[in-house]
């Protein structure tokens, strides 16, 4: 027994780099742009709280901003997703940074709520634009047997400076008020996308996308391996481009995600407010999204390694998203015992959040019946 303990670190040693091993360079560096984007984020934790403290506006009012935040990432991604196939994901990427990073430094100039609300659904419209083309990019720089562990680096980078950010922003508001926390957001978004520009030049994501037809499809699936042209990630499947509406695992799966996705985002908008009522200052409402993002950074990747091995995707999701509800469920009996009871109910919340994410992205990846390719480029 004395002996498997001694082992035990070399065992999660060994684990971690299994995790993070076979990932390519430009994968690494998408992570690193996401990494110095999320070490700014303190305006989507912190919104809330400011519209009603700050600017004294009635929690429903509040209510309507953050709504208005809630469409306009709606919209981003669907718009994202459209102009990722027109333009290419590098183009998306880029310019959505600068975009959303011009934008939060205008949020924090007004204070006419129908601009509150014009700026706040502006913000998410183009920062969300960045999603659709970052995953794409990813199945395009990943090797198809690391399409989890790809997504996985994604979220740790964004966790990790998500591990930063609220801290950083709580410390900023309650000693110094809430304006820097928009200049602070803006910059690191300009700052990203500079980097972004700087290490990642324009390449094959920069082409416009297009749906491989079905002749192109079998071509591909009957041309010989070699080392510069990988298995297609669905032998044998049908790859023919089949628009998504018409795709009713696909529309099954939304419903299902955006479901859980309305339960789980309620962390960036009554989740502080409650806190703050409830006896939290912004300190300690920072360390709890800091706290959060350490656990994730810490395990996310190795659990990803290990899990994915042993379970399909579908059971692991059910799994997670149970542990997300079961989070909230606990919140309403527990907040009133102290920031340490709330911390537990958020390592819930957290460990469902690592089994959940990121099998959304494979799935999806891995499930999708066309297969994008630059125009002009040979498959990847």
């Amino acid at each position: 027994m004395k002996s498997s303990l001694q082992r035990l670190p070399v065992k999660i040693l060994d684990l971690y780099k299994k995790s993070f091993s076979g990932l390519p360079r430009k994968v690494w560096l998408l992570a690193l742009v996401l990494l110095v984007n999320r070490s700014g984020a303190m305006v989507v934790a912190f919104l809330s709280v400011y519209l009603i403290d700050k600017q004294g506006y009635a929690p429903t009012k509040a209510g309507y901003v953050m709504a208005a935040f809630g469409f306009g990432g709606v919209l981003g991604n669907y718009l994202g997703g459209l102009m990722n196939d027109r333009f290419g994901s590098w183009h998306i990427q880029l310019y959505s940074m600068i975009g959303a990073g011009v934008l939060n430094i205008l949020l924090g100039q007004v204070t006419e709520f129908w601009l509150l609300c014009l700026l706040a659904f502006s913000i998410s419209l183009w920062a969300d634009a960045f999603r659709p083309a970052n995953r794409a990019a990813i199945a395009i720089y990943a090797p198809p047997g690391k399409l989890t562990q790809a997504y996985g680096l994604q979220r740790m980078a964004v966790n990790l400076g998500f591990s930063i950010g609220p801290a950083l922003g709580g410390y900023l508001i309650y000693n110094y008020g809430f304006e820097l926390m928009f200049w602070g957001d803006g910059l690191t978004f300009l700052l990203a996308a500079l980097v972004f520009y700087l290490a990642l030049p324009a390449d094959e994501t920069a082409k416009p996308l297009v749906a491989r037809t079905k002749s192109e499809s079998a071509a591909v699936i009957a041309e010989p391996l070699t080392a510069t042209a990988p298995a297609p990630r669905r032998p044998g499947a049908d790859t023919a481009s089949t628009p998504a509406h018409r795709q009713l695992w696909l529309l099954a799966f939304v419903l299902a995600n955006m479901g859980i996705m309305m339960c789980f985002f309620q962390l960036f908008s009554t989740f502080p407010v409650y806190l703050k009522e409830s006896g939290l200052d912004e300190r300690a409402i920072g360390w709890l999204f800091t706290l959060s993002g350490i656990v994730i950074v810490g395990l996310e990747m190795p659990t990803l390694y290990a899990v994915e091995r042993r379970f399909r995707p579908i059971p692991v999701m059910l799994a997670g998203s149970g542990l997300i509800i079961l989070s909230y469920l606990l919140l309403p009996g527990i907040v009133t015992l102290g920031f340490l009871a709330v911390l537990g109910m958020i390592m819930i919340l957290t460990i469902g959040e690592i089994l959940y994410m990121p099998f959304t992205n494979t799935y999806v990846s891995t499930m999708v019946r066309y297969d994008f390719r630059p125009l002009g480029h040979q498959r990847l």
